[in-house]
């Protein structure tokens, strides 16, 4: 009993640690007072994926077509917002992709007033992109709902958080500008997707769409390291955190392009 009260306070002790380096500034914006809340959602999120199957087995699959449509055309344009946001920072506050520290970016020309809302949406797109899971279970794709469809899904909403709670400035602005702009492309296949099987001539670029996600990440582990040897003052811990992440997701999208595209035999 005394050795588990003692663990529990070590926890506790280490929590409050980490909280007090966040940076008080994202205090106010909603889900980033703690991380009870985001770890809540994901807990739903994952309980939808591993009952949502079995629920929707009896069931005829649902025709979403025309609110796919609006949803993912919505998704394009928060997307190309919050890639607006990061361009503007990046282009107009001499951002270094070597090194900018959270303080020089805050402290720009741009950066003091558009950081906050392009870190704190990208973050929040994350959470929203959980209904491109419960969209598939509902059509009964269930073969989408993959293991990198959820790992990917679920850490990159931890990430997120992590990144705009801690350190909402500097480096940290790459990942929102690399990924909104591939997700504008993304969502943009989706949209025509979902309009129909006449559409399907127009989407010949799907195998291009997989090799530029692969490329961001490819970029963001190179940048990321750069990062983490050079003499910068951005948290080290940061950098070699994503750089280990993107590696597993590297790993993975790498995997599903090989199963997906070189793996199948042409039929004669």
């Amino acid at each position: 009993m005394g050795l588990g009260l003692e663990a529990l306070e070590t926890i506790k002790e280490w929590y409050n640690h980490t909280m007090a380096q966040a940076d008080p500034r994202v205090l106010g914006f909603p889900l980033m007072q703690g991380p009870e809340r985001l770890f809540l959602v994901i807990a739903l999120y994952l309980l939808v994926v591993t009952q949502g199957p079995r629920l929707m087995a009896p069931c005829k699959p649902l025709q979403l077509n025309k609110l796919l449509v609006v949803y993912n055309f919505a998704m394009v344009a928060l997307a190309t917002y919050i890639f607006a946001l990061c361009s503007t920072v990046v282009i107009g506050d001499g951002f270094s992709w070597v090194c900018t520290t959270v303080d020089q970016t805050l402290s720009g020309k741009y950066g003091s007033t558009l950081i906050y809302p392009a870190g704190w949406w990208f973050m929040f797109m994350k959470i929203i992109e959980f209904a491109d899971t419960v969209f598939f279970i509902l059509r009964k794709k269930f073969g989408h709902v993959s293991f990198l469809h959820v790992y990917h899904h679920s850490t990159m909403a931890v990430i997120s958080w992590i990144g705009f709670k801690f350190v909402p400035g500097g480096q940290t602005i790459i990942y929102p500008l690399v990924n909104s702009f591939i997700h504008i492309v993304m969502y943009t296949y989706y949209a025509l997707a979902a309009m129909g099987p006449h559409m399907q001539k127009y989407l010949w670029w799907k195998r291009y769409l997989t090799i530029m996600q692969i490329s961001q990440f490819v970029l963001l582990i190179g940048q990321t390291g750069l990062n983490a040897v050079s003499d910068c003052q951005f948290p080290k811990i940061f950098s070699y955190t994503v750089f280990f992440y993107a590696s597993t997701i590297l790993i993975l999208f790498i995997n599903f392009y090989r199963k997906a595209y070189m793996g199948k035999k042409k039929v004669q």
